[in-house]
């Protein structure tokens, strides 16, 4: 009789308390949450304000199933929602894998309303992670996701902007322009009658670690989508609500999506609460048309959750934690350019705001990526665990080249002492991870 972990049958270090950027376990030993956990804990640990909204939420009201009632909160934090990102309507679910499933369905309902029935297919990146559901995976390129899992409703066919590797010879708006336009090659193909929409992560997370794109490719795709009647899809289950410094990161390009997914932004890792936003334009076509919204789950618009995402955008609002996000984590990627200039293993530095990546490459072979066996972005992980720091690891982006990285994401509260650590034990943690791999090499040589 035991819980199930990610590892069957690895011993889990177990976590009895964490406060702000800090966790500790029954021993007292302490660990810098430099990823928020998944990426997820933006406002750090046990923070009161949300804290008391749980408690006070529990007592009013636990549970109301949303066919039966609405609910203060949730009726509250939808218009708190749409007022400030610009939207006409939105709906909460559980987990970002069910916003995009939710996202999907309403794209294929808004054609079918419009009568274009016909309008089902919804397109994606090679390179995308967008959740662990079935249909949610079938859209998610990032291969070592999806090998292990089957039969998949689709294939990822478009490609994602990758800067670090682009070719050198094209500038990378002509590069960015160049990755839009397979969208369009790819209509022709399959008749644009014949799709939805179009999904993508305006800066990819947890498959790429904070790749961004250029700028000229989101605006190229908006155009596109437009020219061709898909609506876009933006994937803001990890950047959305601060985490790049802006509210959402379709904002660093001024581009507006027709829905929006939701996720660690908004519960801010307390309680399970995902959200999708409509733009006018969708909502209005099927409050028009059937005034039927088909999709939902036993939990949506739950009336805790809905006050814990109440209790972040306060948090996030009164501590303006989205403009320190902005300011704060371009000091945080500067201060890791600068430490990881005496790591040769350390290449492209990339990300918006709290959100940065460190690609890991091999000085040995032209910064290409380390051979996939040597597993980089998970030793990194174990040792940075064992110097007392927890960061995310990303693997598989490169193609055939495999490709790692690491994520550092801590949350935007984060204070000076503790990113003073948090660097301090990843700089251990590289000059360690770089003997691990001189110790593996030897090895391999000697076999």
């Amino acid at each position: 009789m035991t819980l199930i972990k990610p590892q069957l049958t690895r011993a889990y270090t177990e976590a009895t308390r964490c406060e702000g950027s800090l966790i500790y376990d029954g021993d007292g030993n302490e660990w810098i949450d430099g990823s928020s956990g998944a990426i997820a804990c933006s406002v750090g640990h046990a923070h009161p304000a949300i804290v008391k909204a749980m408690s006070d939420a529990c007592e009013a009201s636990s549970f109301v199933y949303r066919t039966q009632f609405t609910n203060p909160e949730a009726e509250r934090l939808s218009k708190r929602l749409c007022e400030k990102l610009g939207y006409a309507a939105s709906f909460f679910v559980n987990s970002g894998s069910e916003a995009v499933e939710t996202a999907m369905r309403s794209a294929q309902q808004y054609w079918r309303e419009s009568g274009r029935a016909t309008k089902t297919r919804i397109l994606s990146r090679r390179l995308s992670y967008h959740g662990s559901t079935i249909g949610s995976l079938s859209l998610s390129g990032h291969w070592p996701r999806r090998r292990l899992a089957g039969p998949l409703y689709g294939e990822p066919t478009q490609p994602t902007p990758y800067p670090y590797r682009a070719n050198t010879n094209e500038t990378l708006a002509t590069y960015g322009t160049a990755c839009a336009n397979e969208l369009e090659r790819e209509l022709q193909q399959l008749g644009a009658d014949n799709v939805a929409a179009f999904i993508l992560e305006p800066i990819v997370g947890a498959s790429g670690a904070a790749i961004v794109p250029p700028p000229e490719y989101v605006k190229r795709i908006r155009d596109i989508c437009d020219r061709h009647d898909l609506l876009l899809i933006a994937d803001e289950v990890l950047t959305g609500l601060g985490r790049t410094g802006r509210w959402l990161a379709m904002d660093h390009f001024d581009v507006k999506a027709d829905l929006v997914c939701l996720g660690k932004g908004l519960n801010a890792g307390y309680f399970p609460i995902s959200a999708v936003l409509y733009s006018e334009v969708v909502y209005e076509r099927i409050l028009n048309g059937s005034g039927s919204f088909e999709l939902g789950h036993t939990h949506s618009n739950h009336p805790i959750g809905a006050a814990v995402g109440n209790a972040v955008l306060d948090v996030l609002e009164d501590e303006k934690l989205v403009d320190r996000a902005e300011w704060y984590g371009a000091g945080l990627k500067s201060k890791l350019k600068e430490m990881c200039r005496k790591h040769t293993i350390a290449g492209d530095i990339r990300g918006e705001g709290m959100l940065v990546g460190i690609e890991l490459t091999d000085p040995t072979n032209w910064n290409n990526p380390f051979p996939t066996k040597f597993n980089i972005a998970a030793t990194a992980t174990k040792i940075a665990f064992e110097n007392g720091l927890l960061i995310y690891p990303s693997a598989g982006f490169a193609g055939l080249l495999g490709g790692d990285a690491i994520i550092i994401a801590p949350p935007l509260n984060i204070s000076e002492k503790e990113t003073s650590m948090l660097i301090d034990k990843l700089d251990q943690t590289l000059t360690h991870l770089n003997e691990a791999i001189f110790k593996q090499r030897r090895k391999s040589h000697a076999a």
